[in-house]
Order: structure tokens, then sequence, then C-alpha cells
């Protein structure tokens, strides 16, 4: 399985982008940019575009200066999309703004829980995948 695709919101101060990378059958989206209610579309297509008989899903997180609510429920969307597939769904390497949005929202019903979803190291047979701070 072969797959590179890129996606991006409308440039601006809050724009967002998404590159989606296949590293044997594990999906790889690498996010940068501001996670909002205008920006999670995009997110949301990328998702919707991973080809089936994926073994896992990650969504790496290094270059994601802020995230809000939209961004939660992005999340939860994920974690829904890897349980209905039953793969592994894991967000990794959350700067600390939005790793605050996840512990401050841990009381939600649905929320994806910290100990399954998010990581700080990716799966084996996934190179380690860094943004520019």
């Amino acid at each position: 399985m072969s797959l590179q695709t890129d996606r991006s919101s409308l440039a601006g101060p809050d724009a967002l982008g998404v590159r989606t990378r296949l590293f044997g059958s594990c999906a790889v989206l690498t996010v940068r940019g501001e996670i909002d209610y205008g920006t999670v579309p995009v997110l949301d297509e990328a998702v919707e575009a991973l080809p089936s008989g994926l073994g896992s899903v990650v969504l790496e997180m290094t270059g994601v200066t802020f995230m809000d609510s939209a961004g939660l429920h992005f999340l939860r969307r994920l974690d829904a999309y890897g349980q209905r597939r039953r793969i592994p769904v894991r967000a990794l390497n959350l700067r600390r703004q939005p790793q605050r949005v996840m512990q401050l929202s841990r009381t939600w019903p649905g929320t994806p829980q910290p100990g399954k979803f998010l990581g700080r190291a990716a799966p084996a047979g996934v190179p380690s995948v860094q943004e520019p701070q």
C-alpha cells in the first residue's frame, strides 16, 4: 500500500495542514497548525480518505500549536474510527496546550482515555515523525 497526501485549510494565522503517509499498514497523519472549528474539516477529510485494511493510525501532533473543543470532538471521532475498524489509534507528541485541553476534558463522556490514546513514541515500524517546533 502506498499513499502520501497533503491537505490544508485556507492560509492564515489559524491554518492547518495534514500530511498522510503509509508505513506498511500504519497510516500516519502529521498535523501542523491550529485545530479549531474552522480547520477540523481538513482532519475529517484526511481520515475519510484513509484506505481500508489499515492495521493502525497515528496522529502525529508535534506541529499542533492550538486545539479547542472542536479538536476534542475530532479526537473522539478518530477514536471511534479505530474502534469500528478494531485497530489501534494513537495521538502522539501533544504540546502543552493540547495536552491541557485533554486533561480538562477527561471527565467528558466519550473522551479517549489518555493511557490508551496518547503517547510519545510511534509504533514499531513507523519512523519517528518530527515537525519543527
